[in-house]
């Protein structure tokens, strides 16, 4: 099942105005803190911001994997992650489902962010 992250880090955001809504304010701070270690383990990455946050996407074989950044309060710091997994279904469809690839990515999220953050991170499996 997909994993959801959530812990509270101040990030200083020096221009509000490139940000798309509240829920994006310092989601590319979170993403270009975990680009190193995901770079290293699934080649080059590109963030992007969308109008309900900031996101990863890319393969791992034949699993699409993704993390999404929202942010609750950007005055607070206070950050959602979810990670999902996802294979493809009857040639056009896919499902969330739960992979030892999303796992391998969840411990490496969690690592890169734990001593950053220099706070508890909340994890727990939610619903697709």
């Amino acid at each position: 099942m997909p994993y959801e992250l959530s812990f509270t880090k101040a990030v200083a955001v020096n221009d509000r105005e490139q940000y798309i809504n509240d829920c994006c304010i310092g989601g590319d701070m979170i993403l270009n803190r975990l680009l190193p270690a995901l770079c290293a383990r699934y080649g080059e990455l590109q963030p992007n911001q969308e109008d309900w946050g900031w996101f990863i996407w890319f393969r791992k074989g034949d699993v699409r994997l993704a993390v999404d950044v929202f942010t609750d309060d950007p005055e607070r710091g206070e950050f959602r992650i979810h990670l999902t997994s996802r294979v493809k279904r009857l040639f056009v469809l896919d499902n969330v489902v739960d992979t030892h690839q999303l796992r391998e990515l969840h411990d490496l999220v969690v690592a890169e962010l734990s001593a950053w953050v220099g706070g508890p991170i909340t994890s727990e499996t939610i619903d697709r």
